[in-house]
């Protein structure tokens, strides 16, 4: 299948060098779509080399014009969009009292407005190819407190809100929006310090009803279904991908 050609799918995806973004762009392009790689930085994106339906660009996409660049690389490369996974995110942690609030406002930058910003930069666009998805990555952290991760979570609930209050809006022009919470997965960024610890790895893994952290691969399925027609009914959702963490509380091991 060629991007741009016939039927060919198009999507978007921010953070993209490494993790679930990765994965995610990779997984789609593995599956016949045209994909906009998006990362802060180039050597992040080496991995893109030789991917002919892989168009990498790095932006910062906290600003309007990394956005626009990334709407406009779609269109030229690839002939229009169909989707957005809105994936990019920083993470610092702390207490309330002792977090620097530099923390707090480059989080809200990237992980908030930033995922703002691209819905905003991705409609118009959309629009254009009548209608489309976009899938937003909330965290569990969204949905509930977890101890020192009050400035995250605040961003990533954040996001379930925007997602839900834009699909409300945009769903009339065919445009539907979701957020996908995902709950530990290994080899990101946000795993990386507990993977470096095996009791914290090991206690984290006995949290989730599976017993088991989640692949970066999980993360970049269920993207895909938000994206596909095969959500088509589909939208304002929080699709918690956590391996059952916050389903409830277990007291056996």
């Amino acid at each position: 299948m060629t991007p741009g050609a016939g039927d060919a799918r198009v999507a978007i995806v921010t953070g993209a060098g490494s993790g679930m973004g990765c994965a995610t762009a990779a997984h789609l392009a593995e599956r016949g779509w045209g994909v906009v790689a998006v990362d802060l930085r180039q050597e992040s994106l080496g991995w893109t080399e030789g991917a002919d339906t892989v168009a990498p660009l790095a932006a910062d996409i906290a600003t309007e014009e990394g956005n626009a660049a990334m709407v406009a690389l779609a269109e030229e490369t690839f002939g229009g969009l169909d989707g957005a996974v809105l994936n990019a995110a920083v993470i610092a942690a702390g207490p309330i009292d002792q977090l620097p609030i530099e923390d707090l406002d480059r989080m809200y930058a990237v992980n908030l407005r930033g995922a703002a910003l691209g819905i905003r930069a991705v409609l118009p666009a959309l629009r254009r190819r009548g209608g489309g998805a976009i899938s937003v990555t909330s965290s569990m952290g969204g949905t509930e407190g977890e101890t020192f991760n009050w400035a995250y979570g605040a961003t990533k609930a954040g996001v379930i809100n925007l997602v839900q209050s834009v699909a409300m809006e945009v769903g009339r022009d065919g445009i539907r929006v979701n957020a996908l919470c995902p709950g530990p997965i290994r080899n990101t960024g946000m795993s990386s310090a507990a993977e470096q610890t095996p009791a914290v790895y090991d206690g984290v893994k006995g949290l989730t009803a599976l017993k088991r952290w989640g692949e970066p691969g999980e993360i970049a399925s269920v993207h895909e279904f938000l994206l596909s027609p095969a959500s088509s009914y589909v939208t304002g959702a929080t699709i918690l991908v956590d391996g059952g963490v916050t389903a409830g509380h277990t007291w056996t091991s």
